[in-house]
């Protein structure tokens, strides 16, 4: 027997409010409960004129977590923050109230070694009231996992694996743009790198683990990351001001995972405010070197924040059809577009 699938939303920043308009303005069969945002500006609103959608929608967003869960959503999309120990307690939270969680966090993706107890806690809080949490987005979610392993039954063999992301941040805000590494001096994001205040990408070590154990190989060492910036050598327009010469426009960030002593998996992210005046264009690319090597190029690359917030809203019917737990990507089928979740959920 069918019933109407309840969705509440934690969190309006960029792509929580590219879900929300998402859901409202593309999407049936499901009622949309509740949404909560810790921007005071946004607080008191309605949902529709926060979030920008072209369908109306008068929900009146609120500031906690206990108010959402008590609307009874069956599910969560949880768009808060990339750490896991930023994260945790608040999916916990939901799962202990018998609530499905979908999230960004890219943390979240693969958890396992980075945090195994709170992995081991979100896991029992989710079996324990029988209700899933998934953490996807485009990178890590998609692109250099899911899409890379679907490509690898192509495959014979696979030697190594490249892969390379090159995203044109201009249009990302000063507090993203300070968290990832963008606008300071080369000496300040060293020492920023060193002490953990700039955190560049958070997510490419999840992608390499992935890929590491879908294809069923174990990696000698952690994954390895490297930074370098891209220093400026004339002013960068931004959509906050100008950013001066002599400070940092984007950085390569490149991960690597060695079997048996050799590079067996290696991606790179180039994040940059002009990447075609650096002379790079946006793009996503990955081969599975081989016997018959299969190499894809995604030209534009994916736009990061539509992206995500597609794979969030397009992997609902998956998570609440899942096995009761805390899952990656791998665990599900791939995220797919759909119409109507009440359709999609009862077929």
């Amino acid at each position: 027997m069918s019933r109407d699938i309840k969705i509440g939303l934690c969190g309006l920043g960029s792509i929580g409010k590219a879900a929300a308009r998402l859901l409202i303005d593309h999407r049936s069969g499901f009622s949309l409960v509740g949404a909560i945002t810790k921007a005071p500006e946004d607080i008191g609103h309605t949902l529709g004129e926060v979030v920008g959608s072209s369908r109306a929608s008068d929900i009146v967003v609120g500031s906690e977590l206990d108010e959402l869960l008590a609307l009874q959503p069956d599910i969560v999309v949880y768009a808060t923050g990339s750490f896991l120990k930023e994260t945790a307690d608040d999916v916990i939270a939901c799962t202990s109230a018998g609530v499905n969680v979908v999230s960004p966090c890219e943390e979240l993706a693969f958890p396992f070694l980075r945090d195994a107890d709170a992995s081991a806690r979100i896991d029992a809080a989710a079996r324990s009231r029988g209700v899933t949490v998934l953490g996807t987005g485009v990178n890590p979610g998609f692109i250099f996992d899911t899409f890379l392993i679907a490509a690898s039954g192509c495959s014979w063999d696979v030697e190594s694996i490249t892969g390379r992301r090159v995203v044109d941040v201009a249009g990302f805000g000063q507090n993203i743009h300070r968290r990832l590494g963008i606008g300071y001096t080369p000496e300040e994001f060293e020492a920023g790198h060193r002490q953990g205040t700039i955190a560049g990408h958070v997510g490419f070590p999840e992608s390499v683990q992935l890929v590491a154990e879908r294809l069923g190989l174990t990696l000698d060492t952690p994954v390895k990351e490297v930074f370098d910036p891209f220093v400026a050598e004339t002013p960068v327009h931004t959509t906050y001001g100008d950013l001066a010469a002599g400070l940092t426009e984007g950085f390569v960030q490149r991960a690597s995972g060695t079997v048996n002593g050799a590079e067996m998996i290696a991606f790179e992210l180039v994040l940059h405010l002009r990447p075609a005046e650096a002379g790079m264009e946006a793009s996503d690319s990955f081969t599975i070197h081989g016997s018959h090597p299969v190499s894809v190029t995604l030209r534009p690359g994916m736009d990061a924040i539509p992206a995500t917030s597609a794979q969030l809203v397009n992997s609902i019917p998956g998570v609440l059809n899942a096995a009761a737990g805390l899952k990656t990507v791998k665990d599900l089928p791939s995220a797919s577009a759909w119409t109507s979740l009440e359709r999609t959920m009862w077929r």
